[in-house]
């Protein structure tokens, strides 16, 4: 961790600090100029929002001020109500950051901040205002309340104009940057694939989920991006949903490929066929005459469908749907990447006729949401009734940090770790925050001399922050600073009110998040994996039961991808069995999609005499249950592949092939170690 630190600043960074040290100096002068009462809230506040692209700093500013202002209304609210009742004060409060943090958690989008700053502001406005009360009347707390909004607001407008303004960083350009590096990614991914060279594991699979699902997220800030990229958001989006489709699609070629080549029925033609493929998903820029020559090779390869077809012929139609929509998903990326280059030279609509998949549809855990909040409002409380109980002055700091952190960690899957580096941060920044407090704050007599004291600790905090490796911990240092700089506001700048303010209340409070953290996320691990796995299958099952119209399949993808990479990260306490834990729910994830293609193929499969419905029931209840008897599993099985003959032998051509794979890609993944499908003789009754 130290060569982090120790390494030489780049142009990037050195200016990102500087423009770290204009924002707080810009907002601590206005605060001072409008004779505000606790100025050094300013600075403070464009600490916490300060990031290196202007369009995360637009969204967190703007967030922070929502959140922000209506955090004030609560307080002011809950302060004239409940004032005099400190207890139940305490417990409202609680109760308020636990509501906030089930909403901010079951967002996965911009405006989840907003929960998160307002859950935040009500016991950092309370408790302050309780620990320096003189004297209790509405107005007193009121215009405290409305100081507290003007300050921090203050801050994340001088923040917005001074990273938005001076050689701003945009967010546009580097999603476009990741997105065509995972694109290429992808592309050398399936050419090995194809080229049947040695199984990579599902290291490929998890790393091109994870990075969608991220750039999905990150995505979310570009309308409030000063770049042009922002005009293209909707193209951006259904970029990565187009990305997000070969996904499964390749994962199934993967598994295809490598039976058929254990069993030794993978031809010349088509090992021959597979290489042409792999080197035309290789090309920068491959034309459709190209793709046009693959399709007609492909179903020149195809075997004559029948009622007595084998295994491996059914295995072949599976392999040959799976390339001809994976060519297609090819060309879409490729035509979607282009659109996006016209649309940034406005040669092409910024809406694409395609609506991409919306966030909202991202995977929402709202029983750890419940859970987490419930502790929250436990710590919370706990803390706030040591407080209380002993009656120490400066102890109001306690139950204020352990919101803030909880609030602000908690819901991470690594909070534990995350806490810790927060206290040890904390611990870090006490030293020159003392030193600033006690000796630099009354060492100047005017506002130059006081930037001039502050410019080498907040250009190098901002260096620090620019780098990815030393960002969180550099911004708990600055803040541990800067919140010390709020007591020479309070007339509390002397020892004794540091020490009983910053050292001890302050790492109580964050040792007091961390002790919840430790037992909940104990407690809270192996439930929460195995419900997200359960919840899975509990999706799929859903998915067949429903009558609507079936959700597209783009949509599901996204689905299921993005659950998939939530889960993920969850499975290394299983240890070896890890990699079948996460080869099974990529097997239900195409389970999930081969369902989708199913449904949208029943009408045509109802003119040829196919009911599916039967089946889609069926594997709605296997689903619907968490264990299986042996004669329950022969009956499935022996459903699907009756359905299967009946696919081969039906009379119209259209989308036999389509069906046949679908069929035979839920039959893979849900029996992969039954014996092959084998025809059943059909016997008529006159021959009875």
């Amino acid at each position: 961790m130290l060569k982090d630190y120790l390494q030489k600043p780049t142009w990037g960074e050195l200016l990102f600090g500087v423009k770290c040290f204009l924002a707080a100096m810009l907002a601590l002068y206005i605060a001072l100029r409008l004779g505000l009462p606790r100025p050094f809230w300013a600075p403070m506040a464009t600490c916490i929002v300060s990031q290196s692209m202007a369009g995360s700093v637009y969204v967190r500013g703007m967030s922070r001020l929502v959140g922000t202002l209506f955090g004030t209304v609560a307080s002011v609210f809950l302060l004239i109500a409940f004032v005099n009742y400190t207890v139940l004060l305490c417990f409202l409060i609680a109760l308020w950051v636990g509501g906030c943090m089930y909403f901010s958690m079951l967002k996965r989008t911009t405006d989840a901040y907003v929960y998160t700053v307002g859950g935040f502001t009500v016991p950092v406005i309370i408790f302050s205002v309780l620990g320096d009360i003189n004297f209790i009347n509405v107005q007193y707390i009121t215009d405290m309340a409305i100081a507290r909004a003007e300050e921090t607001g203050i801050g994340f407008v001088s923040a917005i104009l001074i990273h938005g303004l001076i050689f701003p960083r945009h967010v546009g350009s580097t999603v476009i940057r990741q997105m065509d590096t995972v694109r290429k990614d992808i592309r050398q991914w399936i050419a090995t694939i194809l080229r049947g060279n040695t199984p990579l594991g599902n290291a490929p699979r998890l790393n091109a989920a994870r990075i969608i699902t991220d750039l999905r997220v990150l995505s979310a800030n570009l309308p409030h991006d000063t770049s042009n990229e922002k005009w293209a958001v909707a193209n951006i989006r259904l970029l990565q949903d187009r990305l997000t489709v070969i996904i499964p699609l390749i994962t199934s070629i993967e598994d295809s490929v490598m039976e058929l080549k254990k069993a030794g029925k993978l031809s010349e033609y088509w090992e021959y066929l597979l290489d042409n493929i792999a080197s035309w998903i290789e090309e920068d820029n491959p034309t459709p005459e190209s793709a046009q020559w693959l399709r007609e090779r492909i179903r020149h390869g195809l075997p004559e469908i029948t009622q007595s077809s084998s295994w491996d012929e059914v295995l072949i139609v599976h392999l040959a749907s799976n390339l001809e929509k994976l060519i297609t998903s090819r060309e879409n990326c490729a035509d979607q990447r282009r659109t996006i280059d016209d649309c940034l030279k406005g040669k092409a609509p910024a809406a694409p006729k395609t609506i991409p998949v919306s966030l909202n549809q991202l995977t929402k855990d709202r029983h750890l949401a419940l859970l987490v909040s419930a502790s929250a409002v436990f710590s919370i409380m706990l803390a706030s009734l040591f407080w209380v109980a002993s009656g120490w002055t400066a102890g109001f700091c306690a139950p204020m940090m352990t919101s803030i952190f909880y609030l602000s960690f908690i819901r991470n899957d690594n909070s534990v770790a995350a806490l810790k580096k927060v206290l040890l941060f904390t611990i870090y920044s006490l030293l020159p925050a003392g030193f600033y407090l006690l000796v630099v704050m009354y060492s100047t007599h005017s506002f130059e001399s006081l930037m001039l004291l502050f410019a080498p600790f907040v250009i190098i905090g901002g260096i620090f922050m620019a780098r990815p490796a030393t960002a969180f911990g550099t911004t708990i240092f600055m803040m541990g600073i800067w919140s010390t700089t709020t007591m020479y506001d309070l007339d509390m700048a002397n020892a004794t009110s540091f020490m009983n303010g910053q050292v001890f209340a302050q790492c109580i409070g964050i040792t007091m998040a961390l002790i919840s953290a430790m037992v909940f996320r104990s407690f809270d691990a192996e439930w929460t994996t195995k419900r997200l796995l359960a919840s899975v299958s509990d999706e799929i099952s859903q998915l067949a039961k429903s009558t609507r119209t079936p959700p597209p399949v783009i949509q599901t993808s996204v689905r299921m991808i993005d659950r998939l990479s939530v889960i993920a990260p969850r499975l290394s306490g299983l240890g070896s069995g890890k990699d079948n834990a996460i080869a099974s729910l990529f097997g239900q994830m195409r389970i999930g999609v081969n369902v989708v293609y199913l449904m949208h193929m029943r009408s045509r499969l109802e003119r040829n005499g196919i009911d599916i419905a039967p089946l889609l029931k069926a594997i709605s209840n296997w689903f619907g249950k968490r264990s299986h008897e042996p004669s329950e599993q022969n009956a499935m099985l022996e459903q699907i592949d009756d359905m299967l003959q009946s696919v081969c032998n039906m009379p119209s051509r259209i989308r036999q092939n389509s069906a046949i794979a679908a069929l035979t890609g839920i039959r893979r993944d849900l029996f992969p170690d039954a014996s092959p499908y084998y025809p059943q003789t059909l016997v008529f009754k006159e021959a009875v």
